[in-house]
């Protein structure tokens, strides 16, 4: 580089260009550092600095307000055999839940799993209560009633429930046998 030949001016004017691409590589280098910190989680631009994420798993769902015996319940029978609303609803009493109406369905449906648990907007949590107390498999289904009772919809694959003794979860005999 020969600068003993430039005049004063042409000197400023190179280091002025210098300087000027220095300055644009550092931004651009500032700019790639903070997408690179962003895409890799270690800040986030969320009002709080808090990550969604983290805040929605680590708030726990409400504890349902209701009990057992504060939840009326219909246990109908769709086509899961004879008797199987009576014993269900035997098995319910003894869980404490409020039986009303042991029957076949009135509406004349037809359950190929489990069991179905209808209710109304008033009765979600009721059928929560009773959802939880039932084995696995069970589907709720919000009708347009407007009152809070619940109906339990026996299906073709329900089994009956466990003694409430021989399993807090609600199992059947079955699936507590295959587990112990």
């Amino acid at each position: 580089m020969r600068t003993a030949g430039m005049s004063t001016a042409a000197r400023r004017a190179r280091r002025r260009a210098g300087l000027v691409i220095v300055a644009v590589l550092l931004g651009l280098l500032l700019v790639f550092g903070f997408a690179l910190a962003y895409v890799q989680g270690w800040f986030g631009l969320n009002e709080g600095g808090t990550d969604d994420a983290a805040v929605s798993t680590a708030v726990p769902a409400p504890a349902p307000s209701l009990a057992p015996e504060d939840v009326p319940v219909n246990v109908y029978n769709a086509n899961a055999g004879n008797g199987a609303a009576g014993r269900a609803g035997e098995a319910l009493r003894a869980r404490s839940f409020d039986v009303l109406t042991v029957a076949n369905d009135p509406e004349g449906a037809t359950i190929d799993g489990v069991a179905v648990v209808r209710h109304g907007p008033e009765g979600v949590e009721e059928a929560e209560v009773l959802r939880d107390a039932l084995p696995d498999g069970v589907e709720l289904v919000e009708d347009g009633r407007q009152a809070s009772s619940v109906d339990l919809v026996l299906g073709s694959a329900w089994e009956d429930l466990a003694e409430p003794g021989d399993d807090e979860s609600g199992a059947t005999d079955a699936e507590s046998t295959e587990e112990g």
